[in-house]
């Protein structure tokens, strides 16, 4: 069973200083090297956030073990500080990854958060407040903490991916996935293949077999293999801010509106043919029905562009994606 770590908000903020500024003998340091090994090994383990408060978010004070020796008052003001800046609160957990790059998105600096008063015995802050090492830190992003998954890993995959999916007899997509081969497909780039993904392979793939069977399939699929957010040990996705969880949104949403499940399979150019028919915009998919964005976790992209949902999705629907036997009726529903 996966370990869920405690940790203070200026643990997780220290250990992005000390990456850039060293690591010391202290105990305290020791305790902060602990957690980044735990998180360098397991970078989606579950992390709750835990501090000091006295009021109905007591119930998870973690005690007065790991204050620092800025002051009894700076050690709850700087947690709470902290948790204000990420928007969250006293108990929160999430997976390692997303909580680090949160908090790299949403402090931007140390001196604001970490200093004291001058002279002060009360408000004592951090000595190494003004270092700029947080800010170096930061600049490096994720990878800071994090590395990225390799570019040449990336590329290597990216062909065993597309020569798999030009073998195959049957193609296994997610069903959001559908409605981003579309966008795709009458976008600014659907005339060549990028690094990222293999959404052009796939487009490609089924206009020059529109009766390929297609597999909806739960989670990361042929398309997501050079992605940087994809994980191939886990087969998981990584991407910031939930990613992962909006698209898993999004893909039950497609197969509620489909009719279908996991596991269903249909030529291409009938799945296209059925998708076009009951989704006319990415706004009832991408934009989750009403366009609202409640949190950063459920932020959507996809819709910011129009009220209604993306041209791009207009375009391919109309067009039937350019897909032979594909979108013969569309224009009239």
């Amino acid at each position: 069973m996966t370990e869920n770590l405690k940790v203070r908000p200026y643990q997780l903020m220290c250990i992005i200083c000390k990456s850039a500024g060293g690591f010391d003998k202290t105990a305290g340091d020791r305790k902060l090297k602990k957690i980044l090994n735990k998180i360098k090994k397991n970078p989606d383990c579950p992390v709750t956030i835990v501090c000091n408060v006295s009021g109905n978010y007591s119930y998870q004070n973690p005690g007065r073990e790991n204050d620092t020796s800025a002051g009894r008052l700076s050690n709850v003001k700087r947690d709470l500080d902290i948790l204000r800046l990420m928007g969250l609160v006293p108990g929160t957990t999430m997976p390692a990854r997303a909580l680090t790059e949160k908090l790299l998105n949403s402090v931007m600096t140390s001196s604001s958060i970490c200093t004291g008063k001058k002279d002060s015995k009360i408000w004592k802050g951090c000595g190494k407040a003004e270092s700029g090492n947080y800010e170096k830190a930061r600049k490096k992003g994720l990878d800071a903490i994090i590395p990225a998954r390799p570019v040449t890993e990336r590329k290597k995959a990216k062909k065993i991916s597309v020569k798999k999916m030009y073998d195959s007899k049957i193609l296994s997509i997610r069903p959001h996935h559908l409605m981003c081969m579309a966008c795709f497909s009458a976008g600014e780039k659907a005339d060549a293949p990028i690094p990222e993904d293999n959404l052009y392979e796939a487009i490609d793939i089924v206009r020059k077999n529109p009766g390929i069977p297609v597999r909806l399939v739960e989670g990361p699929c042929m398309i997501c293999s050079p992605c940087k957010a994809f994980l191939p040990e886990k087969n998981i996705c990584t991407a910031g801010y939930s990613m992962s969880l909006r698209d898993e949104k999004k893909d039950l949403d497609v197969l509620y509106k489909l009719d279908m499940e996991y596991g269903m399979i249909l030529p291409a150019n009938e799945l296209f043919n059925k998708l076009f028919s009951v989704i006319k915009s990415t706004k009832e998919i991408c934009g989750f029905g009403d366009g609202v964005n409640r949190s950063e976790e459920w932020t959507s992209y996809c819709h910011l562009l129009t009220k209604e949902g993306l041209p791009a999705y207009d375009k391919a629907r109309k067009e039937g994606m350019k897909i032979p036997g594909c979108g013969k009726k569309i224009n009239d529903i």
